[in-house]
């Protein structure tokens, strides 16, 4: 072979040894890292998969009978690795909460879902967190979430006792009403209806309000019709009504009649 003939086939077997090892480096035409053409001859496409450890769908709720709040959250890829405790930290009505000291309650799982019962109440600020320790000293943390404990639940006001003083010419009005945290306020609309047993739309109802028990109503007249409507309020300001402005209870100031007269919750409109 020629020395020209030569030149040519070494250049040749140089582009032709580049061109296979742009191809090896790129993985053939397709894209990614370099393929191990040992695997791909005896038929091995396993590949290595990394997993994260993350904590997903924090959520909190309060509960409406007792002012505690639940937590609950997953982890997700958890069957990869070795958890050793699942925590939910908590503090209550502190100032700084990145700088408070955190009470650690151990989550129970069901099925998947981590679960946590904060002994809080109603009226509280709670500050909260989760914390997993897994693959003996690695930690992973939530950020710190908050939530005020709020009671949406209303009152419940079961009757209204009212007596007459035919003597003294007053009402002793009791409530049995109840509520899940705490009755803060009774409240008694009434109006003299004269000898006329209805309202109309120029009926005006005097309000009194009262922390303590009985509510008295005062300077009554023999014989005079009374109108009445009664609410309760508790500590978040939820309000339960027996009655109303438009549909009252009307009785009458009558000292032959028996008292005391007691309207139980059914009677409410």
């Amino acid at each position: 072979m020629r020395k020209k003939e030569r030149r040519i086939v070494t250049i040749g077997l140089i582009v032709l040894f580049a061109a296979i090892a742009w191809w090896a480096y790129n993985g053939g035409f397709g894209s990614g890292g370099f393929v191990d053409l040992s695997n791909t001859l005896s038929g091995d496409t396993s590949t290595t998969e990394t997993y994260q450890l993350a904590i997903a769908d924090l959520a909190a709720s309060v509960d409406q009978a007792t002012g505690h709040v639940l937590v609950t959250f997953s982890l997700t890829n958890a069957e990869h690795f070795n958890i050793s405790s699942v925590e939910v930290l908590y503090a209550l009505n502190v100032a700084d909460p990145n700088n408070a000291t955190y009470t650690t309650l151990n989550a129970t799982a069901e099925n998947s879902t981590y679960k946590a019962e904060i002994p809080s109440k109603f009226g509280d600020l709670v500050y909260y967190k989760v914390k997993v320790t897994y693959d003996g000293d690695k930690v992973l943390e939530s950020e710190v979430q908050s939530i005020t404990v709020t009671d949406t639940t209303a009152p419940t006001l079961n009757s209204v006792s009212i007596d007459y003083n035919s003597t003294a010419l007053t009402f002793a009005i009791s409530f049995n009403a109840t509520d899940n945290d705490q009755i803060a306020k009774y409240y008694v609309y009434w109006a003299d209806l004269g000898t006329s047993n209805t309202v109309s739309n120029t009926t005006t109802f005097t309000p009194v309000e009262a922390t303590t028990l009985p509510i008295t109503i005062a300077n009554l007249t023999e014989g005079n019709y009374y109108a009445f409507y009664f609410k309760v309020e508790d500590l978040s300001g939820n309000i339960a009504t027996l009655y109303n402005e438009t549909a009252p209870l009307i009785i009458q100031a009558n000292s032959t009649a028996t008292w005391p007269v007691v309207v139980p919750e059914q009677s409410s409109s």
